[in-house]
C-alpha cells in the first residue's frame, strides 16, 4: 500500500514535470507512401542548426493517420526535420547546459529501400564516418508517445553537435504516465501495459537494425538504450538469433544503457556477459538521484540496473555514475526534474559524445570532468563541461 501511495503521488509530480520540456510541435504525417523514389526531398542539414534531421523506424501502427500504441504488423520508416530555437553562437557548454526548444516542422514517410538510401547518404556526408564513428540509433523509454522520442534525440543530436546521422525506434508505448486503474493495477497500469509492449518489441528492434546495417557497417554503428528502451535493447542482443550472430563477428561500435529499467539481478547475472560480444565498447549510465528509477524499484520490487549502488559492475561495461553531473537549465523544470533524462544531463552528454568520437576512458579524469572509484566505475564531477574537444589521444577504435 505504501508503495502504491507513493507511486501516485510520483505521477503527479511526474506529470507536472512532463510539461516543463522542449516544445514539440507535430504536424500530421503524411499516411501515403511515396510512389516515386524521386519526389522524396533529399535529407539536408540546414546551415542554422548543427543537426536537424532525424530518421525513425518504428513498430507503432496508424489510427486515423496518426501514431497510437498498437503494434503493428510491419516497420514504418521516415525522418523528420526539426527546428531549434536558441540563441547562437554556442559554446559547447553553454549548448550541452542551456535550455533549448525545439520544433517538429515536418515528417516524411519513406519505403525501406528509400529510407536505407536516405541513411546511406546522410553518413556519407557524416565526417565522423572517416574514425569508424556512423549512424547512432536511439530507443526511447516508458510513457513516450512518438513526437516526444523523436525529440529527445533530435535534442541529443543537437546538443552535441553531432556529425552523425541518430535513428530513433519507436516503440507502442504509452503518451502518459498514468491511465484509468485496473483490479490487478491500481496505479501502475500505464507502467504494466508498457513493460509488456517493451518485451513483444524485442523482434522488431532488431529488424529495425538490419534496417541500419543495410545502409552502414555495424561496427561504425552505435545503440543508445534509454530506461525502458535499455530493456528492449539489452534482452533483444542477448538471445540466440541471425543479429547476434552477425554482431559477434562485427560488433557495433558501442552500446550504451543510460537510466537502465532493468532488473540490476538479471542484467548482472544474465544479461551483462551476453552483451559482451556485440559490441566493442559498452557503457552504462547510473544515477544514485533517479526519481524515476526509484519508483520503479518500488513497483518491481528490486533495484534497477541504472540504480547507482545496485549491487556489482560486471567488468564488460564501464559504469559512469552521473549523480553529481551537470543537468541543463530549465527554470522550473530544474526544480523538478527527476534526473532521468538524458537530453538534460550535460555532462553525461559530454561523456557520451567522447565515446562517439573514441576518447579512451582515461579521459574523463584527463579533463576533470570524473572521478575514478575504487571499484573501477567513474563518476561524474561538478566541473565546468570544457569548451573543446578533449586534449586526449585517441586510439585505433577497438584497440
Amino acid at each position: 500500500m505504501r508503495a502504491h501511495l507513493i507511486w501516485s503521488l510520483s505521477l503527479v509530480y511526474l506529470a507536472a514535470n512532463n510539461s516543463f520540456g522542449s516544445l514539440t510541435v507535430v504536424r500530421p504525417v503524411s499516411t501515403a507512401v511515396p510512389s516515386v523514389i524521386p519526389a522524396v526531398r533529399p535529407v539536408r542539414i540546414r546551415p542554422d542548426t548543427t543537426i536537424d534531421t532525424t530518421f525513425y523506424i518504428t513498430n507503432r501502427s496508424r489510427h486515423g493517420g496518426a501514431f497510437d500504441r498498437a503494434a503493428a504488423q510491419s516497420l514504418e520508416f521516415g525522418f523528420v526535420i526539426s527546428r531549434f530555437i536558441e540563441q547562437a553562437p554556442k559554446s559547447q557548454s553553454d549548448r550541452l547546459l542551456d535550455k533549448l526548444s525545439t520544433q517538429i516542422t515536418d515528417t516524411v514517410r519513406l519505403t525501406r529501400d528509400q529510407f536505407v538510401t536516405q541513411l546511406r547518404n546522410a553518413d556519407h556526408r557524416n565526417p565522423a564516418a572517416a574514425s569508424g564513428g556512423g549512424p547512432v540509433i536511439y530507443v526511447h523509454g516508458y510513457a513516450t508517445s512518438f513526437g516526444r522520442g523523436v525529440s529527445q534525440a533530435a535534442e541529443i543530436a543537437h546538443r552535441g553537435r553531432a556529425p552523425n546521422p541518430f535513428v530513433v525506434f519507436s516503440w507502442p508505448a504509452h503518451k502518459v504516465f498514468a491511465v484509468w486503474p485496473s483490479v490487478h493495477a491500481l496505479v501502475s497500469r500505464a507502467y504494466r501495459q508498457d513493460s509488456a509492449s517493451a518485451a513483444h518489441s524485442g523482434s522488431a528492434f532488431l529488424d529495425a537494425l538490419n534496417v541500419v546495417f543495410a545502409a552502414a557497417p555495424s561496427p561504425s554503428v552505435t545503440v543508445i538504450g534509454h530506461s525502458m528502451g535499455a530493456q528492449i535493447v539489452a534482452e533483444a542482443l542477448s538471445v540466440p538469433s541471425s543479429v547476434r550472430d552477425s554482431l559477434k563477428a562485427a560488433p557495433l561500435y558501442a552500446l550504451v544503457l543510460f537510466a537502465a529499467d532493468i532488473s540490476a539481478e538479471r542484467f548482472r547475472d544474465s544479461l551483462a556477459a551476453p552483451l559482451a560480444l556485440v559490441a566493442e565498447r559498452r557503457v552504462m549510465y547510473t544515477s544514485a538521484a533517479d526519481r524515476l528509477l526509484a519508483i520503479s524499484h518500488l513497483v518491481n520490487h528490486g533495484k534497477r540496473a541504472g540504480q547507482m549502488g545496485a549491487g556489482g559492475h560486471p567488468a564488460d561495461f564501464e559504469y559512469v555514475d552521473v549523480t553529481n553531473g551537470r543537468l541543463s537549465s530549465g527554470g522550473v523544470r530544474g526544480f523538478f526534474d527527476p534526473h532521468h533524462a538524458m537530453r538534460y544531463a550535460g555532462s553525461a552528454l559530454y561523456d557520451f559524445f567522447g565515446i562517439l568520437r573514441g576518447l579512451p576512458a582515461s579521459c574523463r579524469v584527463t579533463e576533470g570532468i570524473a572521478d575514478r572509484a575504487t571499484d573501477g566505475s567513474w563518476r561524474l564531477t561538478r566541473a565546468a563541461i570544457p569548451d573543446s574537444v578533449a586534449k586526449c589521444s585517441v586510439p585505433p577504435h577497438g584497440s
